[in-house]
């Protein structure tokens, strides 16, 4: 995307020359009822557009020449793009190139991508391979310079790559780069960490934002991550969590994902609360194809809004003016008005807020939740292929869970949740036999594993104990493990979690499920080991089968995929697990299976 306030002389002035009737737009739409949303009402106006800008919001009469095309949207509400501010692309399983045929369809024409999935498996090379790829498209994407890579300390986790101070400049440098990632050392900001204050610092020389990540955090901790300059946080699960951070001056980005639905809650600070949305943004973090398929993204959380008894103009304007200032490229999108990129939204029913056509820089691209324009084809290379590098084959026997005990053992074990990324430590009693902890699907207790996929140890294999995911037999196995991308599997049986495994390995990434040492369904995810180069079709294909699958082993979690791959991030609380075992991740530090 070119900013025209970035020096583009010659589209400055053509936008006044259409302005003041001095050249003709090369479209007019008349007859639109605007969403406007910097005096937030709805107005009926004309739209001059010249060069993909807007030249004149008004009676557009006077820039109507021979060769200028004429839309009628009468019965239609026009309002600007929709905008993501927090998105691991990844985690919808496509390319960038893909997940723009997703998005635009739906209205959102720009996101903020948080790359820290393809910054941790790819480094700078991959973080740069996708950003251009995704401009390639007519999708505004943008990124910030990943803050968590590695995600964790060195002594909770094999990391597969690091960015050093010098990078993180670098990156703050690149033109779609807006900001600092997610700042998930989180402890380390309260505690005042030097490094972790110098990378929040860079960023804010550079005149970008800093992203937070603050799971739980409130009082004084949350005091000083803001103070430390984050600026926003997308974990608030609680409307007392979301008030505070409002009040703090953050920006509060509410978040609607797979495994994290909190929309509902959070929206009452306004539908209750009655506070000022202005500081409130949306966000969706991980969604997978399927379920934006069956929902949608951004513009699934104005629907859910406006059910809610929000203002449709207000979630208009939190979906994109808000995030557009926060961000900070309002003056190129966000809104319909002079000078910003004709990006504008086609609604057909405003309580419904259904999206009937889709225009990008000018053009219309999209209609009926269809792409009316096809997009280029992308070869990779073997370096973004070929990453799973496990030392050896996997064995049953790297599954025990060995223990000098008899009979009852207490121990610590993973607690999921089936709407949330977090997870709990809760203390169960399980049973040791011949020198080996059992798991007890009775009590839906099951064994959950990860072992390290770069080919830096002999391999590392980190082990424990899971209770949530519901089923009594079988196992799941994926590549797809924020925000380290090991790999990660839960079942009953070693000998399925070992198959699961090993035939991940051989596809090079994606998701598997297995039972009696046999395949059921499988997905792979070869890019990285985290997405898919097919189309996206397919892979929503593929993705019916794998649930079918699911449920065929018992389990009924509603996106066991990405609860299973949060089981194993470092950066959320509280227990989970990694290649070196246990880890508490308030505390910072491996902890054992066994209690007392």
């Amino acid at each position: 995307m070119k900013r025209m306030f970035g020096g583009h002389f010659k589209v400055q002035r053509s936008l006044v020359n259409v302005a003041m009737g001095r050249e003709k737009a090369d479209l007019v739409i008349s007859g639109g009822k605007i969403i406007n949303v910097h005096s937030r009402e709805i107005h009926k106006s004309d739209i001059a557009i010249k060069s993909g800008r807007i030249a004149l919001v008004g009676d557009a009469d006077h820039t109507v020449g021979r060769e200028t095309k004429v839309i009628d949207a009468g019965g239609f509400y026009l309002a600007p793009g929709l905008i993501d501010t927090h998105i691991h692309i990844e985690a919808s399983m496509l390319t960038p190139t893909q997940f723009a045929r997703a998005c635009l369809p739906r209205g959102v024409t720009a996101v903020l991508w948080e790359p820290l999935w393809t910054a941790n498996v790819l480094g700078k090379r991959g973080v740069k391979f996708f950003l251009d790829e995704g401009n390639r498209t007519p999708l505004k994407l943008f990124a910030t310079a990943s803050s968590g890579v590695p995600p964790a300390p060195k002594v909770m986790i094999t990391a597969a790559t690091e960015f050093k101070m010098s990078d993180i400049r670098q990156l703050l440098k690149w033109e779609k780069i807006v900001g600092l990632g997610e700042v998930v050392f989180f402890a380390e900001v309260t505690k005042g960490d030097p490094k972790t204050l110098e990378k929040i610092r860079a960023s804010l020389v550079e005149g970008k934002i800093v992203d937070g990540s603050a799971p739980e955090f409130k009082g004084k901790e949350l005091n000083a991550y803001a103070a430390a300059g984050v600026q926003s946080d997308h974990e608030a699960i609680t409307l007392d969590e979301a008030i505070e951070r409002l009040r703090l001056g953050m920006r509060l980005v509410i978040r609607e994902g797979s495994s994290m639905r909190n929309l509902s809650e959070l929206i009452k600070i306004i539908t209750q609360r009655g506070l000022d949305p202005r500081h409130c943004c949306f966000c969706v973090d991980d969604k997978d194809i399927r379920e934006i398929f069956k929902e949608g993204l951004i513009d699934h959380m104005v629907r859910r809004s406006i059910k809610a008894g929000i203002d449709p103009v207000t979630a208009v304007q939190i979906a994109t003016l808000n995030a557009a200032e926060y961000i900070g490229i309002d003056r190129d999108i966000g809104s319909i008005a002079p000078g910003r990129i004709a990006d504008i939204l086609f609604v057909d029913d405003l309580s419904k807020f259904s999206i009937k056509k889709v225009m990008v820089n000018g053009k219309i691209i999209a209609r009926d939740g269809k792409m009316l324009i096809r997009l280029s084809q992308i070869n990779y290379p073997k370096w973004i292929l070929k990453t799973i590098r496990v030392a050896r084959k996997i064995t049953p026997a790297d599954f025990a869970v060995r223990t000098r005990r008899r009979g009852k053992v207490k121990v610590r074990v993973i607690k999921v949740f089936a709407d949330q990324i977090i997870t709990d430590q809760i203390i169960e009693t399980l049973l040791a036999q011949n020198g080996v902890i059992r798991p007890d699907p009775s009590k839906d207790i099951l064994k959950i594993a990860m072992i390290e996929r770069f080919g830096k140890t002999k391999p590392n294999i980190g082990k424990g104990f899971v209770k949530g995911f519901g089923f009594k037999e079988g196992a799941i196995a994926t590549s797809v493990a924020p925000d380290v991308h090991h790999l990660i599997a839960v079942g009953n049986k070693d000998a399925d979690m070992a198959t699961a495994i090993n035939r991940l390995i051989e596809i090079q990434g994606g998701i598997v499920v297995c039972r009696d040492k046999r395949v059921l369904g499988e997905l792979p995810l070869p890019v990285g080991g985290i997405v898919s180069p097919e189309p996206y079709e397919k892979i929503l294909s593929d993705l019916e089968k794998i649930h079918e699958a699911i449920r065929e082993i018992g389990c009924k979690l509603p996106s066991p995929f990405m609860t299973l791959a949060f089981s194993g991030c470092p950066t959320l609380t509280r227990l989970k697990i990694s290649d070196k075992g246990l880890i508490d991740t308030v505390n910072r530090k491996i902890v054992p299976v066994e209690v007392g």
